[in-house]
């Protein structure tokens, strides 16, 4: 499918252009950062955005199963790359806290959805 292709490269390119930035020059990513910090609203819709068309070609032809797999293995990879940085985390669940967990209602209800909707699968008599 034509359409998956060029999500994948579009992923694969902004790999390499994030990777090469932060190489180079440390400092522009950080830079690209902070104007993007103002910016919630706008960036939260381009993600939803962005969700909705990625979500509609791997529920199309995925198995919610093998989705949730990819999943971990992104999480897992995600983790994999902070874990040096720990040490600089400390204050983002106590900020998360004060803050309220509930301006993140939209992604934690797609979490809740997604779990759910696994765990059926997963669970449901004839749907193996």
């Amino acid at each position: 499918m034509r359409a998956k292709r060029i999500l994948a490269g579009l992923f694969a390119v902004i790999i390499l252009l994030k990777l090469i930035f932060l190489a180079i020059n440390p400092h522009l990513w950080t830079g690209a950062v902070k104007v993007l910090q103002g910016q919630q609203t706008m960036i939260m819709l381009v993600y939803l955005l962005l969700l909705v068309i990625t979500g509609y070609y791997a529920f199309s032809s995925l198995d919610l199963i093998n989705i949730a797999v990819v999943m971990l293995f992104t999480s897992l990879l995600m983790a994999l790359t902070m874990t040096p940085y720990i040490s600089a985390l400390p204050k983002l669940p106590e900020e998360i806290i004060s803050m309220g967990v509930g301006k993140a209602w939209l992604p934690i209800l797609i979490w809740v959805a997604l779990a759910a909707a696994v765990l059926y699968k997963i669970f449901s008599p004839g749907r193996r």
